[in-house]
């Protein structure tokens, strides 16, 4: 019988397989669709931590408002707007704000009628303070707590102190300024800011009682329009 012959490099050969890897092509495809995602992700999240802090914002305000309709039937007046109601001399910004943060923490009377604000939250940032005398006054006068000079106001979860304005101050002819740090800016500005009114009837909002707001997500004062958020909408 006759041996057919053996073809010895067809018996070597190995079949040739697939690395398994990508190709630039697939590759950057993968990255992009990646990319998409991620950036879709993102903007999701931003989305939700700005409407989670407007409504925190918002809770704030009407926190604030409860404490000062607390301090009002203790003290028969809502927290004063500005600083001479205490005999104390300011430096124009930001005194309604520290203000209600004087009478809200106060002691006397049933007080304090706000808890304690957090200390991460209390900055002061036009830079001004009490005399000493000044402070023994307060204690004497509200039970005052703080041991420190300084003239604290309550930030908005955006770095921007709550703007407060009592009823006797809406017309008033001295100016209310407010320290602000927009978000499309690094620096702090200095604005005015006005009691707003209502766009339908003209009228002062909360024309009885007082105003809060704060400056919003993008820590521009629109007098209570825009994103600002109020304590009467």
């Amino acid at each position: 019988m006759q041996r057919r012959p053996i073809n010895s490099s067809a018996s070597s050969a190995v079949p040739v397989q697939s690395s398994g890897g990508f190709t630039l092509v697939e590759l950057l495809t993968v990255i992009a669709i990646i990319s998409v995602l991620a950036g879709l992700t993102y903007g999701s999240i931003a989305v939700a931590r700005k409407f989670a802090d407007q409504k925190a914002t918002q809770q704030e305000i009407q926190n604030l408002v409860a404490a000062a309709n607390s301090y009002n039937s203790a003290w028969g007046d809502y927290p004063p707007g500005m600083l001479a109601a205490f005999k104390l001399k300011g430096n124009g910004v930001n005194e309604g704000n520290e203000a209600l943060v004087l009478a809200l923490s106060g002691r006397k009377k049933g007080g304090p009628f706000h808890e304690a604000f957090p200390e991460t939250r209390l900055e002061n940032g036009d830079v001004d303070q009490l005399a000493a005398r000044d402070l023994q006054a307060l204690k004497k006068d509200l039970d005052f707590p703080q041991t420190a000079l300084q003239l604290y106001e309550y930030l908005d979860l955006w770095g921007n102190p709550f703007v407060y304005i009592h009823n006797r101050d809406y017309g008033t002819k001295a100016k209310i300024k407010y320290t602000s740090r927009p978000r499309d800016s690094s620096a702090a500005v200095t604005v005015e800011v006005l009691a707003a009114k209502s766009a339908k009837l003209g009228t002062y909002q909360a024309p009885t009682s007082f105003q809060i707001w704060s400056f919003g997500p993008n820590g521009k004062n629109e007098n209570g329009e825009g994103d600002d958020i109020t304590s009467w909408k």
